[in-house]
């Protein structure tokens, strides 16, 4: 599970790598001096989240930020931070302090359109599909909470159907024969 902190976040966007297993985020945020990475534990405490090549830009130009635990400190000020982190299980979520617009870009081996295989949370979001990607926004959220899949997971799911499909013939068949001959 993971989750992303930002302090006064107002637009993040995140970009899911080709393998599902990594992400490169790009966060604005306005009238703040720190930005945290932490992610939630199982009783919901806050962990420092490891991410890499954290680069903070003020009026496009790379500004020098003090790393802390879960975390960077920097003047008070409008950024753009950038920063790369990883990904497990197809799954991706995060919280803001604040409502603010997150846009997902998935590659475009990876789908949001089978309920039975997806999640997003929270409702509202418009995804827009187009030849080669995903995307997933929201314009106003506190958190959101997204589960992607492939075309291999699309398949098991239409096998793991088709066999229970069978199972479920093959226990309906001795009853229907049998009220045949009762009727």
């Amino acid at each position: 599970m993971l989750l992303v902190l930002p302090v006064a976040a107002l637009q993040v966007t995140y970009q899911i790598g080709a393998n599902g297993t990594d992400y490169h985020a790009e966060a604005v945020v306005n009238g703040t001096d720190r930005f945290e990475f932490v992610q939630s534990g199982m009783l919901g405490e806050r962990i420092p989240l490891s991410v890499r090549n954290v680069t903070l830009f003020q009026n496009g130009v790379n500004t020098t930020y003090t790393q802390e635990r879960g975390g960077i400190t920097f003047p008070k000020g409008n950024y753009s931070i950038i920063y790369d982190g990883v990904l497990s299980g197809n799954t991706f979520q995060s919280q803001l302090p604040e409502p603010g617009s997150v846009s997902i870009i998935l590659p475009d081996r990876y789908k949001v359109d089978n309920p039975l295989l997806t999640s997003l949370q929270p409702g509202g979001s418009r995804t827009n599909r187009s030849e080669n990607q995903t995307v997933i926004t929201w314009d106003t959220t506190r958190y959101f909470d997204v589960r992607f899949y492939d075309a291999n997971q699309e398949n098991l799911l239409g096998i793991f159907a088709q066999f229970w499909l069978i199972i479920a013939v093959m226990l309906l068949l001795p009853f229907v024969f049998s009220r045949r001959r009762q009727g």
